[in-house]
């Protein structure tokens, strides 16, 4: 029987763009200004959605208080309700496709990813992201600091049942991603988005977007069975 083989995909800025999660959030934000102050929330949710176009996030929540005169006080309580309102995503149909072509030639899918373990389940539920793969792992209940630390690749390979050498990470990050799943010895397809930055480790692939990434799993897990050989 062949040695079974993995593909573990980081999720933010990989699966989907993270930047629809950010949005949703700011939708749940401006429904509370809404009920505390009586403003209409689609006037606030376009303020946030057009401030975070055109300056990022650093200061939003600061200078959403400014315009509309809300108290500072409450940007701790914005900053949770973003963290644990209940998210509205989708796929790409990209991903999709990419996910279910991987599946059907046989790769266990697991989806290893940072950041606070609770928002990061809202979003897996959102996504469907469950019935989608294998094992969901959330590297921040692995190490305090989540990815690059090596237990969560090591984690995600137990779940999985695969050895490193049978597996490709697929993944956004330079150092947390790429750099901790080389680490350990898995091939990587780096995710190169616009905010990504050179690699200190090069990937053993670069995907331009999520379709291309079914064709280079197989060149790379048959150039790893060509090397054992």
């Amino acid at each position: 029987m062949p040695e079974p083989t993995a593909v573990i995909f980081d999720l933010d800025d990989t699966l989907y763009p993270e930047r629809r999660f950010a949005l949703s959030g700011y939708a749940a934000v401006a429904t509370q200004v809404a009920a505390d102050t009586g403003m209409p929330a689609r006037v606030i949710y376009r303020f946030l959605v057009a401030r975070f176009r055109r300056a990022g996030r650093e200061g939003l929540l600061q200078a959403l208080c400014a315009a509309y005169a809300l108290p500072v006080a409450d940007i701790p309580r914005y900053v949770e309700i973003i963290r644990t309102h209940a998210p509205r995503l989708r796929h790409p149909r990209q991903t999709l496709a990419a996910l279910s072509t991987l599946r059907a030639r046989g790769h266990r899918l697991g989806v290893l990813t940072n950041g606070l373990p609770s928002t990061q389940r809202g979003k897996v539920a959102a996504l469907a992201m469950e019935r989608q793969v294998d094992a969901v792992i959330y590297a921040q209940e692995c190490a305090p600091a989540g990815k690059p630390a090596a237990v969560c690749f090591i984690t995600a390979l137990h779940r999985l049942g695969v050895e490193a050498s049978r597996a490709v990470f697929v993944g956004d990050h330079p150092e947390k991603d790429i750099a901790g799943a080389h680490a350990v010895g898995l091939r990587t397809v780096w995710m190169r988005t616009s905010a990504s930055s050179v690699t200190a480790v090069p990937p053993d692939a670069i995907a331009r977007t999520i379709g291309d990434v079914p064709a280079l799993v197989e060149r790379l897990l048959e150039d790893a069975h060509v090397a054992r050989a």
